[in-house]
């Protein structure tokens, strides 16, 4: 491993930039006095001490008293270890804070009730379109009907649907491509070229694209109605006539 790699290695452990060059250069010198360190390392006179004190206090250096100073490190298998560790923790304090933070603002969602009336959206990016679908997807209690453009690609949105089938929603999906990789997702699932990007979610809530999610564009326009149960009942008729008509897959 050259120096570049190490440093760069430290560094993503936790260490500065000083100190990980500090630390480096006493793996090749074991010990060492500051000014030595210093030149080798390439860190200035002016921080290489208060760098080398950071690191006798974690552990990972030891002082060596007498006249002069040294500094001798510790075997490197103990640093690292020491260091990974330390990471291994920080990333678990991280993960804890992030979980208490992801229960307060789901509640706080909650404590705002259902939404209602209708919403039109524009995204620059045909993938947000899938990742806000997927999310109303995540919301359905009870059922949903898909008039689905599906194909290999779109990885988050049959990702949902997985996580609706996990929890016994019923779907039924019309897909507009003979995407065999969707059928581990969904039972129920037949091919229709239908000309539709919509949801129908628990018989009340459409998700609708209003563009060519297909074709390259400057933008994209979808539409959402939250409580909308004479255009869901519209689109559901529509989807059992076609439903009789598709190929099983």
């Amino acid at each position: 491993m050259n120096d570049a790699s190490l440093n760069e290695l430290l560094e993503s452990l936790g260490l500065t930039e000083y100190e990980s060059k500090t630390l480096s250069t006493l793996f090749k010198l074991e010990e060492a006095e500051a000014p030595v360190i210093s030149r080798l390392s390439q860190v200035p006179k002016t921080r290489v001490y208060d760098v080398l004190d950071k690191l006798v206090k974690r552990s990972l250096v030891i002082e060596i008293r007498g006249r002069p100073k040294k500094y001798r490190v510790l075997d490197a298998r103990k640093v690292l270890d020491s260091l990974l560790e330390d990471k291994k923790t920080e990333v678990k304090v991280i993960e804890e804070k992030a979980k208490e933070f992801a229960d307060s603002l789901t509640a706080l969602e909650k404590s705002k009730g259902t939404a209602s009336g209708e919403t039109v959206m524009k995204v620059k990016d045909a993938r947000d379109f899938e990742r806000i679908l997927s999310q109303e997807i995540e919301k359905a209690q009870n059922s949903i009907l898909a008039f689905a453009e599906i194909t290999d690609k779109h990885n988050v949105l049959r990702e949902a649907i997985e996580k609706a089938r996990q929890k016994n929603i019923a779907v039924r999906m019309l897909n507009a491509f003979p995407n065999v990789a969707v059928k581990k997702s969904v039972k129920e699932l037949r091919h229709m070229e239908h000309g539709l990007n919509a949801f129908i979610i628990d018989g009340k809530k459409v998700v609708m694209a209003l563009s060519d999610f297909k074709k390259d564009m400057s933008e994209y326009h979808f539409t959402i109605w939250y409580e909308n149960k004479p255009v869901a009942n519209a689109l559901k008729h529509y989807f059992d006539k076609l439903w009789q008509q598709g190929k099983r897959l």
